[in-house]
């Protein structure tokens, strides 16, 4: 598979389990699991499949979450160090992240 997203892939988030998920042909492919706070939404941990490594899915996965974060209006706070690393890689969504360590 090339870099470009496959027409049966689904991103949503499941507000009942407190995570993002990504479905990849109707099969749950990975999660990012966050918790919710007024001004900010903690992103806690992803995870995606052994067999659906490596093909793009995690990077779906956060930007999904982070793109309906900042529509809600708040900030993301990335615990998990896979969402940590991506949002360090895109500096154009650095302005709507919150640091953990920085809160201390």
């Amino acid at each position: 598979m090339s870099g470009h997203m496959r027409d049966d892939v689904e991103v949503s988030r499941n507000s009942n389990q407190d995570r993002y998920e990504i479905r990849v042909g109707g099969e749950l492919a990975g999660t990012a699991e966050y918790e919710d706070a007024p001004d900010a939404v903690a992103l806690t941990h992803t995870v995606v499949r052994e067999e659906f490594r490596h093909q793009g899915y995690s990077s779906m996965l956060v930007r999904f979450a982070a793109e309906d974060i900042i529509a809600s209006g708040r900030r993301i706070k990335p615990y998990c160090s896979y969402a940590a690393s991506y949002l360090g890689k895109h500096r154009e969504l650095s302005h709507h992240v919150s640091w953990p360590q920085e809160a201390l």
